[in-house]
C-alpha cells in the first residue's frame, strides 16, 4: 500500500515535471484576419518524431481570442485559418503563438477577398533566454508614390517589451523615429504614409530596437493599397549586451 502510493505521487511528479518542460519552442508569427484580410497557417512538423502543439491567437491588445490544439506525425503538416478562431473583428489581428516540445516550421499564407497574395515561413522560436539588454531587427521600407509600407511590430513574451523605430531615407538621414511599449503579447502597427512623407527618395532601412525578442512584420502595398507581399521578421542582425 505504502509502496503503491510512493509510486503513484512519483507518476505525478513526473507529469508535473514533463508538463512543464512540455513546449521546449515556442514560434510567434503576425496574423490579421480583419476586413477582407485572412492568415492561414501550415504547422509542419519537421522533426523526427510524433509531437503536438498548442496554437495561442490573441488580438492586437494582447488578450486571448481562444487556443487550439492538434498532433502531428513525423514530417506532417496541418492547416488553420485564423479567422476560423479569431473571427473577422477590427482586433482581429496580432499575435499567433505556437507552442510545441519539438521543431516546427509555420508556413503563413496571408489572402485577400479569398485571394492568395503572399506566403512565409517562419523557422527561429523566440529565444527562450533573455541574457541581451537590446535585440536589432531591420527590415527595407518605402513610402513612395507607387509603394508604401505598414509594420506590425509583436510582442510574443509574457512581460512587457519596449521598441524604438528608427527610419532612415535612401541618404541614410533619419526621418522619424518613435518609442512604444508593448503589453505582454500586444501588437502596434505603423503605416508609412501615416508618418513620412511622400517622396521618390524616401525608402531605405528600417531600424528597431526592442528591450524583449519581437516579431517585426513588414506589409508591402502599391501605392494605391493592393497589398503585395508579407515578411515576417524573426530573426535579429545583432544582440546587445
Amino acid at each position: 500500500m505504502k509502496k503503491g502510493f510512493i509510486v503513484t505521487i512519483l507518476a505525478v511528479l513526473l507529469m508535473a515535471a514533463s508538463a512543464a518542460v512540455g513546449y521546449a519552442y515556442n514560434y510567434g508569427v503576425y496574423y490579421a484576419s480583419y476586413a477582407d484580410q485572412d492568415t492561414a497557417l501550415i504547422i509542419m512538423n519537421s522533426g523526427g518524431q510524433d509531437t503536438y502543439y498548442t496554437l495561442k491567437v490573441y488580438d492586437a491588445y494582447g488578450s486571448l481570442i481562444d487556443a487550439v490544439s492538434g498532433d502531428l506525425d513525423p514530417f506532417e503538416s496541418d492547416y488553420k485559418v485564423l479567422s476560423d478562431i479569431a473571427g473577422t473583428t477590427d482586433t482581429s489581428w496580432g499575435l499567433v503563438l505556437l507552442q510545441t516540445p519539438n521543431i516546427l516550421t509555420v508556413g503563413v499564407e496571408t489572402f485577400i477577398s479569398d485571394h492568395w497574395m503572399s506566403s512565409d515561413n517562419v523557422i527561429d522560436p523566440i529565444p527562450d533566454t533573455k541574457d541581451y539588454s537590446h535585440y536589432w531587427y531591420g527590415l527595407n521600407y518605402s513610402n513612395t508614390s507607387g509603394q508604401k509600407t505598414g509594420i506590425a511590430i509583436v510582442n510574443p513574451n509574457d512581460s512587457s517589451a519596449g521598441a524604438t523605430l528608427k527610419f532612415y531615407d535612401a541618404q541614410g538621414q533619419m526621418q522619424y523615429t518613435t518609442d512604444v511599449v508593448l503589453d505582454p503579447h500586444e501588437t502596434e502597427y505603423y503605416m508609412t504614409s501615416d508618418i513620412l512623407t511622400v517622396s521618390d527618395g524616401m525608402w531605405g532601412a528600417l531600424d528597431v530596437r526592442g528591450t524583449m525578442p519581437l516579431i517585426v512584420t513588414a506589409e508591402y502595398f502599391t501605392g494605391d493599397g493592393t497589398l503585395m507581399n508579407v515578411d515576417q521578421i524573426t530573426h535579429t542582425y545583432f544582440n546587445e549586451y
